[in-house]
Formats: structure tokens, sequence, C-alpha cells
């Protein structure tokens, strides 16, 4: 499994329409992308104008054929500024382990 990261610099005004269309981009993309495992917005403590995505998928390979259905999706709001890929988290961790 990997994981992809995209982030957004999004400006105050435009937050709220952001939020609405990265939520509709991601069930579109669940829903019409084989192998998306869905993803969460988080926003930066740090500036709040950048905005990270963290998708989950089986393999880079099943991302790649995946973005090239993308286009065909129509998907709203702004593209990502950037995508960092990590193969190494594996697990979200439900509960805290001492």
């Amino acid at each position: 499994m990997i994981r992809v990261m995209y982030r957004w610099t999004v400006k105050k005004e435009d937050v709220e329409e952001f939020v609405r269309t990265w939520e509709e981009g991601t069930l579109k993309i669940q829903t019409e992308c084989t192998g998306a495992m869905g993803s969460i917005l988080l926003r930066s403590s740090e500036n709040p104008e950048h905005f990270f995505g963290m998708a989950r998928w089986p393999s880079k390979e099943i991302w790649e054929a995946a973005q090239r259905t993308m286009p065909l999706l129509e998907l709203q709001g702004p593209k990502p500024e950037s995508e960092c890929f990590f193969d190494e988290l594996v697990d979200i961790i439900p509960t805290f382990i001492e």
C-alpha cells in the first residue's frame, strides 16, 4: 500500500469552496477509480492557507492507472501544487500503543 500526500495553498476567502470541491472530488475518485482507498484533508497549524490531502492506494501502479482516468472525472477546484509518495506508511493505528 502507498500513501500520496498532496498540498494546496488556499486563500482565506476560498477555503469553504475548496473544502466542498475537495470532498466532492474525493467521493468521485472513490466511486470511479479502481483501487482508491480513501483520503483525508488536513490543515497546517503553522500556515492556515496550507492544506494537505493524504490518499491511500494499493500500489503506485494502480495510482498511475487512475491518473489516466482523472481527466474524465472533470474534478472541480484547484490542482495540487505538489505530491509526495510514501510506501513505508502502511497502517493507521486506531489506538495509542504503549
